[in-house]
């Protein structure tokens, strides 16, 4: 009824995933082949390492599956990724629509604003030469868009924003995402997180009750003020509590998943230069101060974001539980209370989809449009990323930003290797680079020229 799979200890199992997710997969693949059963402290259940086994399971109606336990316990009860069934088909589609087309592009300007003041700490690196730790600035980045988009920076106290939130992200560790036998009063991780949590709680339900009382017309345009202006199809807007959850969600997985990815993206533009010479002419075409929309419709920038997405892919895995018996590959039936685990970063270096998988060549994604289950960075189905859109855009105007004004380079020659963050795979050494100083582009240096021989 099930594929076969290794019989070594749940905790063994666990531990191998969580800390060699990337050896773990290649190592069953090998041994097993496409569909693996597996017994980790999760539950039992079957890994999927093969687009067409994904396609069902992301093609699956919405009821056959519910987030595992852990996610609700990590992001809340109401969180529109821990949520099942008609509860989650209700939020999402409320949601959806608050997170594509023009939603998205009425944050594009301040994506961009928050993306260049981040940068400014480059001019002084660059006199210097002192060694940057990318993830810094990019983690950096990536906390100033949320609070520019997600909270609106114009009304808060940022020295409070940033404590608070950089509470949650720093508590949210590795030592806690193995599964609800560590969320427990006496492991002191979880006690941080328990406590940065109710930091964050506190600090939103203020801002909550500040935005309700202007009344209707004083929500604000950020993503708060979407929320609170939200309504269901009988009228009725989200309580506090869905509210909040909503918003953790989004600090939790848009923070540190925006900034490694950017990490990523800077790393192996620097290892492949003709990659990013290409890049820079396509950027230098929009002209001395492109648009942040403008910016999110280069179709080579899209490619080069993609690759990055697909070489080191931030999440490795997508994790649900059966409902009901579920029928997978025509020839196993997966019980109900067992789990389904789409392995996303085996299906994105697998070479019968993606030739030479360890080679960064963007191009792949000009001369090829891959299908929803095998460009899968965001996950698939009724369950993926709410905010892949947002996300990508906020990728475009940061890895342009950094390719088109910079000159960088890696500050040591040993290789990056990918390693648990939390929920995240990141860079082990986090992209440590110099800044060898600003970049003058072709038209800048156009004009520079003309007014030598004037």
């Amino acid at each position: 009824m099930l594929p076969p799979g290794p019989r070594t200890p749940a905790l063994w199992q666990t531990y191998r995933f969580v800390t060699q997710p990337a050896d773990y997969m290649r190592s069953m693949k090998d041994n097993y082949g496409d569909a693996v059963s597996f017994h980790s402290l999760a539950g039992r259940g079957v890994a999927v390492m093969e687009p067409e086994l994904a396609r069902e399971v992301f093609g699956a109606p919405p009821d056959t599956f519910e987030a595992i336990p852990l996610v609700e316990s990590l992001f809340g009860s109401t969180a529109v990724i821990a949520v099942s069934g008609e509860r989650h088909k209700k939020l999402r589609k409320l949601l959806n629509p608050r997170f594509h087309g023009q939603q998205v592009k009425g944050f594009l300007a301040a994506m961009q604003r928050a993306v260049r003041t981040a940068l400014e700490g480059f001019a002084q690196a660059a006199g210097t030469r002192r060694v940057v730790t990318m993830t810094d600035v990019t983690q950096a980045m990536a906390l100033d868009v949320i609070i520019e988009t997600v909270f609106g920076a114009q009304e808060l106290d940022r020295d409070l924003a940033r404590e608070v939130l950089l509470g949650v992200v720093r508590g949210f560790t590795p030592s806690i995402i193995g599964g609800g036998t560590f969320h427990k009063p006496w492991f002191p991780p979880w006690r941080r997180y328990v406590r940065a949590c109710a930091a964050f709680d506190r600090w939103v339900l203020d801002l909550v009750q500040r935005r309700r009382a202007r009344g209707t017309g004083g929500m604000g345009d950020d993503v708060l003020g979407v929320l609170l202006s939200a309504r269901y199809e009988d009228g009725s807007p989200m309580d506090d509590a869905e509210v909040r959850d909503q918003l953790f969600t989004l600090l939790l997985a848009g923070h540190e998943t925006s900034a490694i990815a950017m990490a990523w993206c800077t790393y192996y533009l620097i290892r492949t230069p003709d990659v990013l010479a290409r890049l820079r002419e396509e950027v230098d075409a929009l002209g001395p101060k492109p648009s942040a929309e403008a910016i999110t419709k280069l179709r080579y920038l899209d490619a080069v974001v993609s690759e990055s997405l697909r070489i080191e892919p931030i999440v490795t895995d997508i994790i649900r539980v059966c409902r009901e018996p579920f029928a997978l590959g025509g020839k196993w039936t997966v019980p109900r209370g067992n789990v389904v685990a789409v392995l996303l970063a085996s299906i994105l270096r697998d070479p019968r989809v993606f030739p030479e998988p360890e080679v960064f060549r963007p191009e792949r994604f000009l001369e090829k449009k891959y299908a929803a289950s095998e460009f899968l960075p965001f996950g698939g189905g009724a369950r993926r990323c709410l905010g892949a859109a947002f996300a990508q855009a906020e990728l475009a105007i940061a890895v342009a930003e950094i390719a088109s004004h910079w000159n960088l380079e890696l500050a040591s020659s040993e290789p990056e290797t990918a390693v648990r963050r939390n929920l995240t795979m990141g860079p082990r050494h986090g992209v440590r680079v110099r800044v060898a100083g600003r970049r003058v582009e072709k038209g800048e240096m156009n004009r520079q020229d003309a007014g030598s021989a004037v």
